[in-house]
């Protein structure tokens, strides 16, 4: 007879996150990416969290900033291919948004 077991990891390996009628906003992402770039381990000394939250704090506001930068580079872009195919009105309705 064939037996198969299967290890499983102790920490979730999806993590599902719903929205309605919308993507998720910038700070989502941001707080996706710092924690995939930083963990503070809770079996550490004190001291050490402490620093490693404040360290996972400047990750989030770097991330979330050069994020924030990317929409608007990406934004710019594309106004600026509407623009060049002869659509300025969908242009400027990015560029309100």
């Amino acid at each position: 007879m064939l037996e198969a077991s299967m290890n499983l990891p102790d920490t979730p390996i999806v993590d599902v996150s719903t929205t309605k009628h919308k993507g998720h906003d910038v700070e989502f992402w941001a707080e996706k990416a710092t924690n995939r770039i930083v963990s503070v381990g809770s079996n550490s000394h004190p001291a050490i969290q402490e620093q490693a939250q404040a360290f996972k704090d400047q990750v989030y506001t770097a991330v979330l900033f050069y994020m924030v930068e990317a929409i608007k580079s990406d934004r710019t872009t594309l106004t600026a291919m509407l623009e060049k195919n002869q659509q300025k009105e969908m242009a400027d309705i990015i560029r309100r948004l």
